[in-house]
């Protein structure tokens, strides 16, 4: 069998260009498709401060504008380090532009997944013709479709990179060159970066069960391990990327345990199976039970065709890579009925992408290699085929009438999109009665009808969505045998338009959407010298049009210095002063708070919201009614009403919240001579002149491990102030001159070694590559 070969150039093409071609056509069905939920309320605010801080030269080690979720050594989901979220942060810094940065990462990402996805086909000798479906079918995964490039940007980066790694491994395992170990090693460290569990897992599952594979088959032990050992360096040189996380375990309130209650985003086991329908709707626990209008497990319309079209036993009995195919899946589909709430293993549903990967590759490894089956022939008298056609052209014509004039035009679209496709398509006898297997089209309409029964109530559209699955999956035969480029991935966009045409986004039905303008106008009088601190609920809110609708991080893609963030990982200590109903959102508990921050802690005569630096909090009439003492003690003011939402601004008069735009500490006792020099968001420079008493410096930043501070070299210890949130430094009598209070993450001290020696055993693999060759 000849083997076509395929250039880098032309799978960067075909990449590219698909990937226009999929948001382009995502954007037309729902424009802010790339920034809903998660995009809007975090990434967003968060990547356009970030990307202020490269643009300084600094390490956005710490987001110093934003409280909740500003340290990024913790929330590991924004990888700081990764290539396409630098960039994307320094775009989104210089323009307000809100669909540039998710149209962005969403071409980075889907070019990645789709060149893996080509390594892959090509890496088990696949037809180019096999390897374009192969590649665009991973890409229109629904998981990553909806749910990581439309809202998880943090998913789309760590899946991406776990399907370039997993790319990288079949190189490797096929060619142990030193490129392709460097390709791994570089892959690896980049999908670690991303801080993204489920992709890492993915990938692990994926190298061990393949190693354990490979030693039962060859028995070489020493094969399994010069392949294992890209990974594991790289697992070395990437571990200071959590060392932090995991050494700061006691101050963090991530979400654990374990529950299994109404199996929450567990995928049901039929859609697995029925995998193949693009429009098999079923239930799951996705916030609540309900129908998900979108085929979450979705891979490929060609499973049960190639049972019937394809010598599927004879392949097993000869060949390994079915076998370990199938290991995979049913390994992934293990994990995919894991609890709702297990650790890193949550939300199970997350492994789909990884079930969808390795059965579209076993199909198309199966078309490729598998003796063909071929069916009956079965020719019609011109009497009974014009019947036929005229049954079938009725058909069409009705569906109009029943399913409403509005679903015209998908119909026509659908039509037309076939017949550029491949015009004998519209021909049964060169189609569906060319190739005719009668038990292939009876499973067909046996599996049909499990799809109808979760559909059968909703909109006349579902049906029309339905009947055109059944005439791609019973035309798919022919699309096969033509082995037509064009064809088969232009029906990849043709199930990409099913399913949006059934769901044009996950925002508004199932997650939070709210159109975000590209600038708020903002009240007069209202003080921003300081942080905002918003005590409202504004997660659901459908339209932000003012400062009080803001929600989460959404200030920070308005440049407004907020205590409100997002961020999965809580600070125990925050939480102590501002309790959460939900760590992740920063929902805060309005009385609780304001009963919190509206009292004098310790010996300091200073609310605890001034040594925070709140300038402005926006709360309900009702709880301002019942603290407005509290807020009068503290220097606070009515500024004025904030919208029709009964919601107020209170804010401190601007001339005692000099110096808080830089975000100066709190000194006690006050002096005049205390100059705060510098601020950036790690550092701080303040010059401490003579004096005579203990001189308590409190800065508006959340206490971590990782802070140190001194004065002209002479360390002073960095502790939490009273209320155990905020970092003080007390600097003694008679000590003067400059003090320097910086964050570096404080296990990065003791670890600096392990990139160093992770890069040494790569070099030496390198250099003993010619030997290792021998074993592998």
């Amino acid at each position: 069998m000849s083997y076509e070969k395929l250039s880098p150039r032309q799978g960067l093409l075909f990449s590219a260009f698909y990937a226009i071609v999929v948001i382009v056509v995502c954007s037309l069905f729902q424009s802010d498709f790339f920034y809903i939920d998660d995009a809007a309320y975090e990434m967003l605010g968060f990547f356009r401060q970030i990307g202020h801080i490269w643009a300084q030269g600094k390490i956005p080690f710490i987001i110093d504008s934003i409280y909740i979720g500003g340290n990024e050594m913790i929330d590991l989901g924004k990888g700081i380090f990764l290539p396409q979220n630098i960039l994307v942060s320094l775009i989104a810094s210089q323009f307000h532009y809100i669909q540039l940065s998710g149209w962005i990462l969403a071409f980075i990402n889907i070019v990645l997944v789709s060149c893996s996805a080509l390594v892959i086909a090509k890496s088990f000798k696949l037809d180019n013709s096999y390897a374009y479906a192969f590649a665009s079918l991973v890409v229109i995964q629904p998981v990553f479709l909806y749910q990581y490039l439309g809202t998880w940007w943090n998913a789309a980066n760590g899946q991406a990179w776990a399907m370039v790694s997993i790319a990288t491994f079949f190189l490797l395992k096929n060619s142990f060159s030193k490129t392709n170990i460097i390709l791994n090693f570089i892959s690896v460290i980049f999908l670690l970066s991303a801080g993204w569990p489920h992709g890492v897992i993915g990938y692990a599952v994926f190298v061990g069960i393949s190693l354990i594979f490979q030693l039962k088959q060859s028995g070489n032990l020493k094969k399994v391990f010069y392949l294992s050992v890209p990974t594991i360096l790289a697992c070395i040189f990437a571990f200071p990327v959590y060392s932090e996380y995991i050494f700061s375990h006691n101050l963090i309130n991530r979400v654990s345990g374990f529950d299994s209650q109404y199996r929450a985003l567990t995928p049901s086991w039929p859609s697995i199976i029925l995998g193949f329908f693009p429009t098999f709707y079923d239930y799951m626990t996705y916030s609540t039970y309900k129908l998900m209008l979108i085929p979450f497990g979705f891979s490929t319309l060609f499973v049960p065709l190639v049972f019937f079209y394809r010598d599927v036993k004879t392949l097993w009995q000869r060949d390994t890579n079915l076998k370990w195919f199938l290991l995979l899946i049913i390994m992934f589909f293990v994990l995919s009925q894991m609890p709702g709430q297990f650790g890193p293993l949550r939300w199970p549903f997350r492994f789909l992408p990884f079930i969808s990967l390795f059965v579209c590759l076993a199909v198309f490894y199966i078309l490729q290699f598998a003796s063909v089956v071929k069916g009956n022939r079965i020719k019609l008298s011109k009497k009974k085929y014009n019947c036929l056609y005229a049954i079938l052209g009725g058909f069409f014509i009705f569906l109009p009438f029943y399913a409403g004039f509005d679903t015209l035009v998908l119909i026509l679209c659908m039509l037309l999109m076939l017949f550029l496709m491949e015009r004998s398509l519209f021909n049964l006898n060169k189609s569906i009665l060319s190739n005719f297997n009668k038990k292939y089209f009876f499973i067909i309409l046996f599996t049909s009808c499990f799809v109808f029964f979760n559909s059968w109530n909703l909109h006349p559209i579902y049906v029309v969505l339905q009947i055109f699955s059944i005439w791609l999956l019973l035309l798919s035969p022919k699309m096969v045998e033509s082995k037509s480029t064009f064809g088969l991935a232009g029906l990849s966009l043709l199930i990409l338009v099913m399913l949006l045409t059934g769901l044009p986004t996950l925002g508004g039905y199932y997650l939070r959407q709210t159109d975000l303008p590209e600038h708020i106008q903002l009240p007069d009088n209202v003080n921003l010298q300081g942080y905002v601190l918003s005590l409202p609920n504004n997660i659901y809110l459908r339209q932000t049009r003012q400062l009080n609708d803001i929600a989460s991080a959404q200030f920070g893609f308005y440049d407004i210095k907020s205590i409100n963030g997002y961020s999965p990982v809580g600070n125990k200590r925050l939480e102590q002063v501002l309790p959460v109903n939900q760590t992740a959102h920063g929902i805060f508990m309005p009385k609780q708070s304001l009963k919190n921050i509206l009292q004098i802690t310790g010996r300091l005569p200073v609310c605890q919201a001034v040594l925070m630096r709140i300038s402005t909090i926006i709360v309900n009439e009702a709880d301002y009614a019942a603290f407005s003492q509290q807020f009068q003690q503290c220097g606070y003011i009515e500024v004025q009403p904030a919208g029709s939402r009964n919601d107020l601004y209170v804010s401190l008069p601007l001339d005692q919240t000099k110096g808080w735009d830089t975000n100066s500490p709190f000194v006690f006792p006050d002096s005049a001579g205390i100059k705060h020099v510098k601020h950036d968001n790690n550092t701080d420079l303040i010059r401490i002149p003579e004096h005579n008493d203990t001189t308590i410096l409190i800065f508006p930043r959340l206490w971590w491990y990782g802070y140190s501070a001194d004065v002209n070299g002479y360390s002073l210890p960095v502790v939490a102030d009273n209320s155990g949130s905020l970092v003080q430094v007390s600097v003694p009598p008679h000590l003067h001159g400059m003090l320097t209070l910086s964050y570096f993450p404080v296990t990065w001290r003791y670890l600096w070694f392990l990139p160093m020696l992770a890069l040494i055993g790569l070099m030496t693999l390198l250099f003993n590559n010619r030997k290792q060759n021998k074993f592998v």
